[in-house]
């Protein structure tokens, strides 16, 4: 009777505990994004100026309003204060030449970007932009040429003296994530100059710089995956099939990848954007290769978040997942502005392409055929916005992909090792040319 009364009371008391709600989780508001007034005397940039008549001359108005309008009804924060088209060529208008701030979350830039994009992939005018396929290449449609040189029209400000205040700069001292007591302190003469900040020295150590087998990361970066090459030379992603050969642009190399491996890591806006050698050796080929700026972005709604949040979608999986580390669909590097850099190395060759996303549209190579690099020199930098970067290994390196999805790596940490050498040794040699740790001379972009 005993035992039977003290288990009764034990049942009223978990019920009564179940019964009690969670405290709210402890969250930081962000906020809507500011009301953005139209421009004085409604003269718009002319990038923005030319898209409003577009829009017009090719009838479009509607479903451009349809599309502010369904994400603006998707109940986002960043969308809050963009009601209607004007609103939205009013926001584009402004952030041609916004002077870039952070909030104390870091989240700022990052917002900004993806509400513009927010609009953009909403489903009455995708259909208006080059589908991202094995099958795309330019011409590209308008609107797509369009994105592209908006993107080039707010990097020329950024490489301006405007785009760089004390106060603006203030406000990533104190931000989230961006860390700039790891950073050189130089006078920064504009954002873009700001944005490819050098980390001091000691602070991106090098794993293994004298064993050739150790790959380390290109890039401060959170790793995404490695997919196998077939012997066609093909990596299929989501069931469709990517030629290594698009994805390296006619290279001299773009056979030697057959069998090989493929892995994708992206960047943050707050992440270092300078790439590094993974591997030492000679580059035989550099350059850059046009194409889109492209950013999927979705609403989605995180267990214990009142109000639902902009995610890029930006994920190379089988399995799609919504979550904010994902990433863009599946293809979109072999569609992107990027770089390819091949470097001759112990292990065989390796293909280091930095891919430029959202506002990135200029990938700046710093070095070039013959240039001799050590593991952890400085190959490229990106100008402002959101990037990745892709490794290519050819089939006899046997490399070992260590690196865990989803886990943040910085300049120089192992991410791969290789279990044999690759036969290059049939591949001339360019006359080799010492390289520096940095771009020489110092970029002021």
């Amino acid at each position: 009777m005993q035992l039977k009364l003290l288990l009764l009371i034990f049942i009223f008391f978990i019920s009564t505990i179940s019964a009690v709600e969670d405290s709210p989780i402890c969250t930081v508001p962000e906020g809507p994004l500011p009301p953005f007034l139209p421009p004085p005397m409604g003269k718009y940039e002319p990038i923005v100026a030319e898209l409003i008549a577009n829009v017009s001359n090719r009838g479009w108005e509607y479903i451009f309003e349809m599309a502010v309008k369904d994400a603006h009804d998707s109940g986002v924060s960043e969308l809050a204060n963009i009601n209607n088209l004007e609103d939205y060529y009013n926001f584009l208008n402004y952030l041609v030449k916004w002077v870039p701030t952070e909030t104390e979350t870091g989240t700022y830039i990052y917002r900004m970007i993806v509400t513009m994009y927010f609009v953009l992939n909403q489903n009455s005018i995708i259909l208006l932009q080059s589908p991202i396929t094995p099958w795309s290449d330019s011409p590209y449609t308008y609107l797509s040429d369009w994105i592209t040189g908006f993107a080039k029209e707010t990097g020329k400000f950024l490489s301006t003296p405007e785009s760089l205040t004390k106060a603006s700069l203030e406000t990533f001292y104190t931000a989230q994530h961006y860390n700039l007591d790891a950073y050189v302190k130089e006078d920064w003469e504009n954002f873009n100059h700001f944005f490819v900040r050098r980390f001091l020295d000691g602070t991106r150590p090098i794993d293994g710089p004298e064993n050739p087998a150790v790959i380390v990361s290109a890039a401060d970066s959170s790793f995404d995956g490695c997919w196998n090459i077939n012997d066609e030379s093909v990596v299929v992603l989501k069931g469709l099939p990517w030629s290594i050969e698009q994805l390296l642009h006619d290279s001299t190399y773009g056979d030697r990848f057959a069998g090989g491996k493929f892995m994708h890591a992206f960047l943050g806006p707050y992440d270092y954007h300078r790439q590094h050698a993974p591997v030492a050796g000679t580059v035989l080929e550099a350059k850059v290769i046009p194409g889109l700026t492209y950013l999927e972005v979705v609403a989605t709604k995180p267990p214990g978040s009142e109000f639902p949040l902009l995610v890029p979608l930006r994920r190379v999986e089988s399995d799609f997942k919504v979550s904010i580390n994902a990433t863009n669909s599946p293809g979109y590097q072999f569609s992107q502005a990027r770089g390819l850099i091949v470097i001759k190395s112990d292990i065989g060759l390796v293909a280091v392409l930095p891919i430029g996303m959202a506002q990135v549209s200029s990938v700046v190579l710093c070095v070039n055929p013959g240039d001799k690099v050590n593991k952890g020199d400085e190959l490229s930098y990106f100008q402002f916005g959101g990037s990745d970067y892709v490794l290519v290994f050819e089939k006899d390196s046997q490399v070992d992909v260590l690196a865990a999805p989803g886990r943040h790596y910085r300049v120089g940490e192992q991410i791969a090792i290789a279990k044999s050498t690759a036969t290059s040794h049939d591949i001339p040699t360019p006359t080799q040319n010492p390289l520096g740790k940095y771009c020489t001379p110092r970029p002021i972009p």
